[in-house]
């Protein structure tokens, strides 16, 4: 996400060992991949030390230190596929801390310094600059990985003054924020200019992201690869476990249709029309609820319950807030709703699809992506009519999936390039 240039900047930080670097680019990663070659220091960069190898047995190994950038460590898709990674990561081999460029804290953050890393508060204004050159002065990462949108191209030429050797932008939506007008044009202009100067990897969650964010034509840039975002398949299993419990003792209510739409309060995730979709549901006589799923912001719930009031369904709607178990929550649903206006890769979809919950979607390209590879995702232009998305959505939920049935979506998922496992080996070797 592109961060605000307006408001006001805080860092904290902490004092970290002096860097090693290493020079050596890893194997392509599974799925649609360009493979990066190593990229030659820039004229008058300093040659840094490299990490010492298997014969250096008198020189002591010390971990990659990577600082990733993200807008704020709040529980959404990205932000919690780096808590994931950082919960998996051997700290021998790798030291993962976090810049958020909101300047503000999050629900993460206290999960994060409990796992033994840092949260530092960087907001981005005039004054970014001079603050996270102090930063990396203060960690001195071998790695800087930036998640915020075209905007990761001042991060990274930040980096590079800094003596950053491997710099790393990481594209997580298929649009930035600066819209396109004449002003947010030329920030989108300029941040690729920066990015095409300064970042030595461009890695995108999908070639549709890939596409949005940096160029049609990306398959011809060597340091271009697409890494598909991966899903934890350990709570899947113990969510259809539990969901099979509950079936034998007569648990759930089968003849309620439950729709879950999770996503942050933001515009761009388009709250809104679920609201919609359930009033045109509820409209043709179906028994159905919305569950809406994540951070709530008091003014866009205030908007969204007088939606519903105005709708007739406000006894309908439920404002669950943040979730920690999402696969449980999803194997109780009978429908997922996206309804993004953009997305790189939403991981929650393939969160639905490991337990076997079908999906209705925006034909989002990222969704899309997903749909060629597994089944159990159906699209719609977000254009098309709410009573088109509930007749739709009224037929995906007339059959329930059996508990084989989620078994095996869960089997397929294992079988596909949307693992945590694939995903972690592909991430960790472009920091390498």
């Amino acid at each position: 996400m592109t961060p605000d240039p307006t408001s006001a900047l805080e860092t904290t930080g902490r004092t970290a060992p002096g860097d090693t670097r290493v020079d050596r680019r890893p194997q392509a990663p599974t799925g649609p991949v360009i493979e990066s070659r190593p990229v030659a220091p820039a004229a008058g960069e300093a040659t840094m030390a490299t990490r010492p190898g298997p014969g250096d047995a008198g020189r002591p190994r010390r971990p990659v230190r990577v600082l990733e950038v993200l807008g704020r460590m709040d529980r959404a898709g990205v932000e919690l596929r780096a808590v994931n990674l950082l919960r998996r990561l051997d700290p021998e081999e790798f030291r993962l801390e976090f810049a958020v460029t909101s300047g503000a804290s999050g629900s993460l953050d206290a999960e994060i310094r409990d796992l033994g890393s840092e949260v530092y508060y960087c907001r981005a204004d005039w004054r970014f600059g001079w603050r996270f050159l102090r930063l990396l002065r203060q960690v001195r990462p071998d790695v800087v990985h930036s998640a915020v949108a075209t905007f990761s191209g001042v991060v990274l030429a930040l980096a590079r003054l800094g003596g950053v050797r491997r710099r790393v932008a990481y594209f997580v939506s298929s649009a930035d924020r600066h819209g396109d007008s004449l002003r947010g044009r030329v920030q989108r202009a300029f941040g690729r200019l920066l990015l095409d100067r300064f970042a030595t990897d461009l890695v995108a969650v999908s070639e549709a992201a890939m596409r949005g964010l940096w160029r049609e034509d990306w398959r011809l840039d060597p340091r271009c690869r697409v890494v598909y975002n991966g899903v934890e398949l350990e709570p899947s299993g113990v969510a259809i476990a539990a969901r099979r419990r509950a079936e034998d003792l007569a648990e759930d209510d089968h003849d309620v249709v439950t729709l879950v739409h999770i996503a942050r309060p933001d515009p761009l995730k388009n709250r809104a029309r679920a609201i919609e979709i359930l009033a045109a549901l509820r409209a043709r006589s179906v028994h159905a609820r919305l569950r809406i799923v994540g951070r709530q912001d008091d003014a866009e719930t205030a908007s969204l319950s007088a939606l519903a009031d105005r709708l007739g369904v406000a006894e309908h709607v439920e404002f669950t807030g943040e979730v920690r178990e999402i696969p449980r929550l999803l194997v109780a649903s009978s429908l997922l709703l996206v309804t993004s206006l953009h997305e790189g890769m939403p991981t929650v979809v393939l969160e639905a699809l490991a337990v076997g919950t079908p999906v209705l979607s925006a034909d989002l390209p990222g969704v899309v992506e997903i749909g060629r590879l597994l089944p159990g995702v159906a699209t719609l232009p977000l254009a098309t009519s709410d009573a088109v998305w509930a007749d739709t959505a009224d037929m995906l939920t007339a059959l329930p999936p059996t508990i084989d049935q989620r078994r095996e979506a869960m089997r397929l998922l294992r079988r596909s390039p949307f693992t945590m496992d694939t995903w972690q080996r592909d991430i960790t070797a472009v920091w390498s």
